[in-house]
């Protein structure tokens, strides 16, 4: 099936985009930040970096062919000395459109979204995306949910996505029912503390959370002192 195929960052986006309508389902700051965290997440699966005393790590300088990766661990590289999770996700952050951007076009290739040409205000162009099919969105959260209300509880690349899930407030893309949604929330919890992965993807999910927090606590701040 296709989603075999999908890693966790283009997951996270078809998992957040609006089943017919071309936007996502969720705030562009969970769209900037998710889409951060998914990255540092899958190349934590991929063994590309690590963690050390809270600090991210390359674990081979070597290029990946992946545009995103091959941009981040340039960045990385040429830092001048380790820094921690929460410095990358913030920093990664604010490359957030071009990488969104590659993630798109990955997914167009994959036939999977389409893009069409618009401009705003007639004169300023800009692509927006469509899913093309439901079948992979729809199974991606099947998959997911089953997983985290297994017994056994997520394995594998789904611990990354229901720690993404969690920290960009994702629950109601799962389920609606009420009772589901508590069983929901009371699974991921338990599956990001007791994962058995590396600490950098608890890690990873935790400061995507405090950017998370912490952006929107300025917004607030900075829209409450704009109405003085």
């Amino acid at each position: 099936m296709a989603e075999q195929n999908l890693n966790t960052a283009e997951k996270f986006l078809i998992m957040a985009h609006h089943p017919e309508k071309g936007r996502f389902i969720i705030s562009s700051l969970f769209i900037q930040y998710g889409i951060t965290g998914a990255i540092l997440l899958d190349m934590t699966n991929e063994g590309r970096i690590n963690m050390e005393d809270k600090r991210l790590l390359l674990k081979t300088v070597k290029m990946p062919s992946d545009a995103i990766e091959s941009d981040i661990v340039t960045l990385m590289s040429q830092s001048d000395r380790p820094r921690k999770t929460e410095y990358w996700v913030r920093k990664l952050a604010a490359r957030y459109t071009r990488y969104k951007r590659e993630i798109l076009k990955g997914l167009e290739e994959k036939r999977i979204v389409r893009m069409e040409e618009k401009k705003f205000l007639g004169i300023i162009p800009y692509r927006q995306s469509y899913l093309i099919e439901s079948y992979t969105r729809n199974n991606i959260i099947h998959q997911l949910k089953n997983d985290i209300l297994d017994a056994r509880g997520a394995s594998g690349d789904n611990i990354s996505l229901a720690g993404l899930v969690e920290a960009c407030r994702m629950y109601r893309i799962l389920s609606s029912d009420r009772d589901e949604l508590k069983m929901i929330r009371t699974q991921v919890k338990k599956i990001i503390k007791d994962s058995p992965v590396s600490d950098v993807v608890v890690q990873t999910i935790r400061q995507i959370q405090v950017a998370i927090i912490s952006s929107v606590t300025a917004a607030t701040i900075a829209a409450s002192a704009g109405r003085h």
